[in-house]
């Protein structure tokens, strides 16, 4: 089934997004001075991923951010 793969993908992505942040939370932890330079690499990966979102959108004719209800994110 379809929705399987995607799960798999999504648990995956998840995974390594935790990776990231933890990665993120030590390094800043052991030298204060990174945090800028982390934030630029989480700022550019979010806004690389919201443009991937928008850009499919808009090729597709299917809003992906219409499927969420950002109300209920928590």
């Amino acid at each position: 089934m379809a929705s399987q793969a995607i799960d798999q993908h999504l648990r995956e992505a998840l995974a390594h997004l935790e990776q990231a942040i933890n990665q993120s939370i030590d390094d800043v932890q052991a030298d204060p001075s990174a945090k800028q330079e982390l934030g630029g690499k989480w700022q550019q990966f979010l806004g690389e991923f919201y443009g991937m979102v928008k850009e499919k959108g808009v090729k597709t004719r299917i809003n992906l951010l219409s499927w969420i209800s950002f109300a209920r994110l928590r």
